[in-house]
């Protein structure tokens, strides 16, 4: 009987307290452990997908840019003599604003029209003032809601075709275009002997598109100034700096002999309005440097700086703070490819 018993006191022995609390202790640490990798693992997914989201953005950025800089001098090359006196669309293909310090953002605006038709200069047939419709020789390349500008001299005056606005004389062939004046010289007379109209296409297609960077929301936005200034649009996020420069070819070969930078003399956004023809159509050429920032803060520095951009000739320095962040910077040269331009 005391054999049972003691067998059976044997074979109902559990854990102890110890064994409990050792496992407890391994338990912890196990989940420490895994807590530890999980958190790395998070951190290093959340900077790869932050810089690849500043790549993203660097290059859609650059994609849009380059498509309107491409463009510039569309429409307006081919009516550059006309233009020439009038300073609300003198022929500037592309004006760049160069920011006070390499660390400011650059200003970048470029001109185009939107005509479907060869944009050359029509003569007036008959004497009007912006308040009466122009007679021009023919209807061929103007449609209602186009966007057209009357020009002698430095009077020039932006309008819109009215709907229905294009009436031809059966006899003479002369087209009578019914228009609505937009700015300009509104109250100019404009001669039937020394006046011109342009048919810059229609105002969706056409403008003077703005490209800026907001520094306190890190923002690439966008403007059409022509017909009208339109909203600012928010376009790329992520975009701390945009860098440009033009691309010369001073002695007419067809190639670029020089980057300018658009500061100071000539080249700069004060001056270059005033130059002549001959100047501005040395522009052939664009180049774009983006730099975007992850939205990831890291804990070590991981960015030195400077950040060096268009051949090493643009260097940005970098804050304590800015140097926890990741960058990209990417940068093109986009040549003008409108072929009346290049030919000039």
């Amino acid at each position: 009987m005391k054999a049972r018993m003691g067998c059976s006191s044997r074979a109902e022995r559990g854990v102890g307290l110890m064994e409990v609390m050792i496992s407890i202790v391994i338990g912890m640490l196990l989940v420490l452990v895994i807590y530890q990798v999980y958190e790395i693992s998070e951190g290093q997914k959340r900077t790869i997908t932050a810089g690849s989201d500043a790549q993203q953005n660097a290059s859609y950025a650059l994609y849009v840019l380059g498509r309107d800089v491409s463009m510039a001098g569309n429409g307006i090359a081919s009516a550059a003599a006309s233009l020439d006196a009038c300073a609300m669309l003198r022929p500037i293909p592309v004006l760049i604003d160069a920011g006070a310090t390499a660390a400011d953002p650059d200003t970048i605006t470029v001109l185009y029209g939107g005509s479907s038709s060869l944009s050359t200069p029509v003569q007036f047939k008959l004497t009007a003032t912006t308040a009466q419709p122009y007679v021009v020789p023919g209807p061929v390349g103007f449609s209602p809601n186009d966007v057209i500008v009357a020009v002698q001299g430095p009077n020039c005056t932006l309008s819109t075709v009215n709907a229905g606005g294009v009436a031809v004389d059966g006899v003479t062939g002369f087209a009578t275009i019914a228009h609505t004046p937009l700015t300009g010289a509104l109250g100019a007379t404009y001669s039937s002997v020394a006046a011109s109209l342009v048919n810059l296409g229609q105002s969706a297609a056409m403008g003077r598109i703005e490209y800026t960077v907001d520094t306190t929301s890190h923002a690439l936005r966008t403007q059409n100034r022509l017909p009208a200034d339109g909203p600012v649009s928010p376009l790329i996020n992520d975009v701390v700096n945009l860098k440009a420069q033009y691309g010369l070819d001073t002695d007419n070969d067809g190639t670029i002999d020089l980057w300018q930078d658009a500061t100071g003399g000539v080249w700069s956004a004060a001056n270059l309005p005033a130059q002549p023809l001959a100047t501005l159509q040395q522009i052939r050429a664009v180049r774009i440097a983006i730099v975007t920032r992850s939205t990831q803060y890291e804990k070590d520095l991981v960015t030195p700086g400077p950040l060096l951009m268009l051949d090493d000739t643009v260097s940005m320095s970098l804050s304590a703070d800015d140097k926890h962040y990741r960058y990209k910077v990417i940068e093109t040269s986009v040549p003008l490819r409108n072929a009346l331009w290049n030919g000039s």
